[in-house]
């Protein structure tokens, strides 16, 4: 699943679904959101904080949970609504908002 750049929105997201099924891949819209929310949350923190100083990963309850270089906690994102997933479904630049503030509140500098 990682032949494609990462989407931009989710018409974006729903093009590479057909692409990679066509290819042969089993992979859903949801896969895919994920891949994109993660990917895209680790590139908005790379400009903000002018490199990678942070890890980005899914937790349990399907927030993106932000760890910094030393390995210790430094933020979650959680959903506007019940998911990320969902929320990028309903508005995906609004997602990318809600990133960037999430950000500014936890990590800005």
């Amino acid at each position: 699943m990682d032949k494609l750049d990462v989407a931009d929105d989710y018409q974006q997201v729903k093009d590479q679904v057909a692409i990679l099924n066509a290819r042969g891949e089993q992979v859903t819209e949801d896969q895919v959101i994920k891949r994109t929310l993660k990917r895209s949350l680790e590139q908005i923190l790379d400009y903000r904080m002018d490199g990678t100083f942070y890890t980005v990963a899914w937790d349990d309850q399907g927030n993106l949970a932000l760890t910094d270089v030393y390995g210790k906690p430094a933020g979650v994102i959680k959903p506007i609504n019940e998911s990320l997933i969902e929320d990028f479904k309903r508005d995906d630049q609004g997602v990318w908002d809600h990133f960037n503030l999430a950000i500014m509140k936890s990590i800005a500098r």
